[in-house]
């Protein structure tokens, strides 16, 4: 996998650009996210994660990828589809703390929080 260094700060419109094509880039390099389609942009200081991951293990290894890479919030809004297409509500996972660090933070899922 391909780890890029961390950005210090995120208060710039380059480094929130650069921030982003780096977790987009490890997302879509990522063993097992393949078929994942997931769009990164950053919202208040947050990562904002959108789009689609065939299961809910790729959804939260995306999840965590990002928190590892940002060190910050992540928002995700990422779609799981069922046998009817899209789901009509995908979780919205809202972390208020930093992902762990470390290169094995990405292999683990986070913890759920309240």
């Amino acid at each position: 996998m391909l780890f890029l260094a961390k950005l210090s700060s995120m208060t710039t419109s380059p480094d929130r650009c650069a921030t982003c094509a780096a977790i987009r880039c490890l997302i879509a390099y990522a063993e097992g996210l393949e078929d994942c389609r997931i769009e990164v942009a950053v919202a208040d200081g947050a990562i904002l994660l959108s789009g689609t991951a065939p299961t809910d293990d790729a959804r939260q290894r995306a999840i965590a990828i990002a928190g590892e890479y940002a060190g910050t919030r992540v928002i995700s809004n990422i779609a799981i589809p069922d046998d009817h297409g899209l789901s009509l509500h995908p979780e919205i996972d809202l972390s208020s703390s930093p992902a762990p660090t470390g290169v094995t933070a990405a292999l683990k899922p986070p913890k759920e929080t309240s």
